[in-house]
């Protein structure tokens, strides 16, 4: 190919000194706006120093920076705007000296372990890694007595460390800054945030603010949580754009180094414990804390290319981008070569690099060896390739199904297996489908939304139907493709009983019970094996449930979610032949006290008093049994009414000692529903589905 001029600079991802705001609502010109709750925006602006905030010690190491962060938040509450200040500067100091330290702590003992000798050397390779992870653990938690001392096992909330990731620190001090009259302070703080929050649009407001009535010059604005890598960055484009390519050079070098160290920083501090059920095997505790870890280190290079507000693209890469042209300016064609070679290995279809060699190997002298990435770049890609096909061996192969369980799903009629079909490849080709539909039933959703009363729900049974007070069914509450859904889902990736007896129903041993909680789904949605429409679907279709209960009840206080249960009761054919017919799928009992024989029913643990009422929906009929039941007592001896599972069905009641209730034996097939309870105490509610909920915000504005 004929190769005519010279190569071509980086262009496309040149940071600009500074941009227009886009337009926006006057602001009254007394003040900017209170902002005790955040929204999301997009604003970029030129931010190019480095705010020197971070001490080596903290004034104070009994002070923790969660506590001076409620604390700054109390003071912000009343008023008091130097003491709010003056706590929320200390936490965010406290906080980069805690993570720098925790940081250190854990590369510094890696790395001690890795050059020590081991008792284990003559042995195996996995005892040599268990011991070397015992020398490790050691050696943190040394590290951490000597550093953090009493600190070192505090425990600080999710949601504050959460508030720390997304700058809310710096979205009080902005007010604060601002009702001191200290408009550089508040227009940095309002930066800040809108680095981490994009679409924060009263915190675009306020720093507009700041910079037109409160006189500050936006060159001078810095976003204070740039690392030194972002600002020798920042240097370097501009360097680059004044086409000094000396400087450039100094500046982007200087900056990479600093990247892999922050990279690997940010690596460290992912490795934090995760919240687990007891499992039986520790190697599957020390897998899954493995998977989660590796999650969090692959966003460590997406997280680092957000400068201002706007993530660079294959940001690692761009280093060489303006690399090899400063090179070719400053006539060191070697470097140059070296350097492009470094942006192909990590965005193998660039066009310009691609161009550009060829440019180069046109020249003369220049041969096809002179192409060699830099060995640190390699390393990088080596382990982020291996991360990649790991993450993708865990969604492809750990969906366990047995082979009755795959031929009994079949989404797709056009779709077929044989019998060399890997099961692992059927089972990914089913969660792929189940994601697929969700993904289009969501759709069809939002484009044409229905309340409840316009779903086509209706009435099929009343209380006195049922023979007895605070009972109903109703029909309609989902369509057959999303009982084909959630069924398929529940059988496909519940755990055996998912809190109960392996193996087994918790009340028979003649069916096995399967479970999906919510939180077991989204961390299915966070670790990519489905798509989040999945969890929108539940949440939609259950709320809608919780909703109909309130307003046909008539009930005067709000109904929370204390517990939701995807569950599938199937029938073990091996124990179906000499099955009692007192052998219950689910004995009968009352919801929130213990029934017992003489008819009392005592509200004492472990019954869960404070429910207050409860509702099944069916996902299923394709079954023998499993009809729901309710009785006179507690022996189930007579029925006051039967009520037939079928798809969209949901039975709801009142959780007390009116309402006993139980589950005819399933004979034949799986038996699949959504178990829901709900309480009138607001402190019962649903911890994993706040969880859910604010995984899916977090997804929907592109956190995650």
């Amino acid at each position: 190919m004929a190769v005519c001029g010279t190569p071509t600079g980086y262009a496309g991802g040149v940071l600009r000194e500074a941009v227009h705001f886009p337009p926006v609502p006057s602001l009254p010109k007394s003040s900017p706006k209170m902002t005790g709750t955040h929204f999301f925006v997009l604003l970029v602006i030129s931010l190019s120093c480095l705010w020197e905030n971070v001490g080596t010690t903290p004034e104070n190491p009994h002070l923790s920076y969660d506590f001076l962060y409620n604390e700054g938040i109390s003071m912000y509450n009343e008023n008091n705007w130097e003491k709010c200040v003056e706590n929320l500067e200390d936490a965010l100091r406290d906080w980069h000296w805690w993570r720098e330290n925790l940081a250190k702590c854990r590369e510094d003992c890696h790395n001690d372990t890795g050059n020590m000798s081991l008792l284990s050397e003559k042995l195996q390779e996995q005892d040599r890694f268990f011991e070397k992870t015992v020398r490790t653990t050691l050696c943190i938690v040394k590290c951490k007595k000597t550093v953090f001392g009493s600190r070192m096992d505090r425990v600080v909330e999710s949601n504050v460390e959460e508030d720390f990731d997304m700058r809310k620190p710096y979205d009080y001090l902005q007010l604060c800054y601002f009702k001191l009259d200290k408009m550089k302070e508040a227009a940095d703080a309002a930066a800040t945030v809108l680095v981490a929050q994009p679409e924060h649009e009263v915190m675009q407001s306020n720093l507009r603010y700041y910079i037109g009535e409160g006189g500050v010059d936006i060159a001078d604005v810095v976003n204070r949580e740039l690392q030194e890598y972002g600002s020798e960055y920042l240097k370097g484009t501009v360097a680059y754009n004044n086409e000094d390519y000396a400087l450039t050079i100094e500046h982007m070098e200087k900056s990479l180094g600093l990247y892999f160290k922050a990279d690997q920083e940010c690596r460290r501090l992912c490795e934090n414990s995760i919240e687990q059920k007891i499992l039986e095997d520790f190697v599957m505790t020390i897998a899954n804390q493995y998977t989660y870890t590796i999650r969090c280190k692959r966003r460590c290079n997406r997280a680092h290319g957000n400068l201002l507000g706007e993530t660079i693209q294959n940001f690692l890469a761009s280093y060489f981008n303006y690399l090899q042209f400063s090179y070719y300016q400053e006539d060191n064609i070697k470097k140059a070569c070296e350097a492009v070679a470094s942006s192909l290995l990590l965005d193998p279809e660039d066009p310009i690099q691609q161009r550009n060699k060829q440019y180069y190997l046109s020249s003369e002298g220049v041969t096809e060896d002179m192409f060699v990435p830099r060995e640190s770049v390699v390393a990088y890609k080596e382990r982020m390739d291996y991360e990649r096909e790991l993450i993708e061996f865990i969604e492809l192969n750990f969906v366990f199904l047995d082979d009755d369980v795959l031929e009994d799903i079949e989404l797709e009629d056009d779709v077929t297996y044989t019998s060399d079909t890997p099961k692992n490849k059927k089972a990914k080709s089913l969660v792929q489908q189940i994601s697929e539909k969700a993904k289009t039933l969501r759709k069809r959703a939002v484009d044409q939304y229905k309340t409840v009363s316009q779903m086509g729900i209706r009435v099929s049974m009343t209380d006195e139907e049922l023979g007895g007070p605070e009972r109903m069914v109703a029909d309609g509450f989902a369509s057959p493709v999303e009982c084909q859904i959630l069924t398929a889902l529940t059988k496909m990736t519940s755990v055996e009983g998912d809190g109960y007896k392996k193996n087994s129903s918790p009340h028979t041993p003649a069916e096995n019970f399967q479970g999906m909680t919510l939180g077991r789904t989204g961390l299915m949605v966070h670790n990519r094996l489905i798509e989040k429409e999945v969890l929108e679907l539940i949440l939609d279709l259950t709320s809608h449930c919780r909703d109909y209960l309130e307003r046909y009840f008539n009930l005067l206080t709000p109904l929370y979610f204390s517990f939701t249960h995807l569950v599938c009761r199937t029938a073990r054919p091996e124990k179906a032949a000499n099955r009692s017919s007192l052998d219950m799928s689910h004995e009968v009992h009352v919801d929130n006290c213990i029934l017992q024989n003489d008819g009392n029913c005592l509200r004492v643990p472990p019954a869960y008093v404070f429910r207050d009422y409860s509702a099944i929906l069916y996902l299923n009929q394709e079954f023998e049994g499993g009809e729901f039941i309710f009785t006179h007592d507690q022996t189930g001896s007579s029925y006051e009414s039967i009520i037939k599972p079928k798809c969209g069905r949901m039975v709801g009641f009142s959780a007390g000692p009116k309402n006993p209730h139980g589950v005819l034996p399933v004979h034949k097939g799986s038996r699949c529903a959504i178990g829901m309870w709900f309480t009138h105490d607001k402190r019962f509610k649903e911890v994993e589905r706040t969880m859910a909920e604010t995984l899916l915000q977090k997804l929907q504005n592109g956190e995650m």
